[in-house]
């Protein structure tokens, strides 16, 4: 996924040490639905662990980047899917 950040928590770390970064992007695309062109624009959460929440804390607010990773719920009280980033170019 293609996005652009909106916001940023600040780079954090678990108990372990292991470095965490929450963000919210905007994507924005064009997809084909039923045989016809269909604008798309979504606000989410994604999480980022270790290098690749380095890499992402250093991009400024309102950078693009092309995100990887797999969904998965935001914790076990709260149901709602969440990206877990884990490459970002």
């Amino acid at each position: 996924m293609t996005a652009r950040i909106a916001s940023s928590d600040g780079l954090r770390h678990t108990p372990s040490g292991l470095p965490t970064l929450r963000l919210r992007v905007i994507h924005t695309s064009q997809q084909e639905e039923g045989g016809r062109s269909r604008a798309v624009e979504m606000e989410t959460e994604v999480v980022a662990f270790g290098d690749t929440a380095k890499r992402l804390a250093h991009m400024p607010l309102g950078e693009t980047a092309r995100l990887s990773g797999f969904l998965d719920r935001k914790g076990v009280k709260y149901p709602t899917l969440e990206l877990h980033v884990t490459d970002c170019t």
